[in-house]
């Protein structure tokens, strides 16, 4: 049985530093937050921060392996669950308000 040392190791292998990931997703986060602050003058609401982190891990292991297809479809599966999620609350809205 692998251990989750094995795991951490193996992914730093494929990955690179963890600490440096975070460090990129934190930077990527905060420069959209920045930029959605400066449109609307409000804070960009806590879901869709959550939304953007999953695709910003995959993101910054893109910035190391950018062929490593896994993440490519874990980006497009987040948007997908995404999508789903928003066009769920649309609907709900669209009914209530008929």
């Amino acid at each position: 049985m692998i251990t989750t040392d094995e795991v951490i190791e193996e992914r730093g292998k494929t990955y690179g530093d963890f600490n440096r990931g975070i460090v990129l997703e934190t930077q990527l986060l905060e420069a959209i937050k920045g930029r959605y602050y400066h449109h609307y003058g409000w804070e960009m609401p806590p879901i869709y921060c959550m939304y953007l982190t999953k695709i910003l891990m995959k993101l910054s292991r893109l910035a190391i392996t950018p062929d490593h297809i896994d993440s490519w479809r874990d980006i497009a599966g987040y948007a997908r669950l995404v999508e789903v999620h928003l066009t769920n609350i649309e609907s709900q809205a669209n009914a209530q308000s008929s």
